[in-house]
């Protein structure tokens, strides 16, 4: 049987990063911390395993019902063979103006003025099969937390090797 997963296409990717840096409204964005979001906006399911003390992010568990039988991989090889699309839509959002390198290479400066009105209206809408759920816990909770360190995003998506980092 063939599945069709929207984690792999880069024109989904594309729509889930411009929803993200949308509702994010940030003035700047860490590379590692954009595909990191957007694995978990891709697969809502994941949110609910996240590695935090029990007790926070006590909404996490409505993410439980994301999960489905058709989505039996592990996530560290899925987020992995993700890397080249989100290398793509990376460079794509460059292209148009949406994301600027800063000098630090792995941030950027985000410009949402850039946005297209086509792209941005369909990022949007209700109807674009994005977890809108998954990006309000995403800007409501993780945005503030730091891609390196012992409670960092890498460690508590369990995506990303932390151990070695220079924090």
């Amino acid at each position: 049987m063939l599945l069709y997963n929207k984690a792999l296409d880069a024109n989904h990717t594309l729509l889930r990063m411009t929803a993200l840096l949308a509702s994010w409204n940030t003035e700047t964005v860490e590379v590692e911390a954009l595909r990191l979001f957007d694995f978990l906006i891709a697969n809502p399911g994941h949110i609910h395993k996240l590695s935090v003390p029990k007790g926070k992010f006590l909404e996490k568990k409505e993410f439980k019902s994301y999960s489905n039988r058709y989505q039996n991989f592990d996530p560290k090889s899925l987020f992995n063979a993700m890397k080249e699309i989100h290398c793509l839509v990376i460079e794509r959002l460059v292209e148009i103006g949406i994301l600027k390198l800063e000098s630090k290479m792995s941030y950027y400066h985000v410009l949402l003025e850039n946005i297209p009105d086509e792209l941005k209206l369909l990022a949007e809408s209700k109807d674009n099969s994005i977890s809108i759920q998954a990006i309000d816990f995403i800007v409501k909770n993780l945005t503030k937390i730091s891609v390196t360190g012992p409670e960092g995003l890498k460690k508590i998506t369990n995506l990303m090797d932390y151990k070695y980092d220079v924090n």
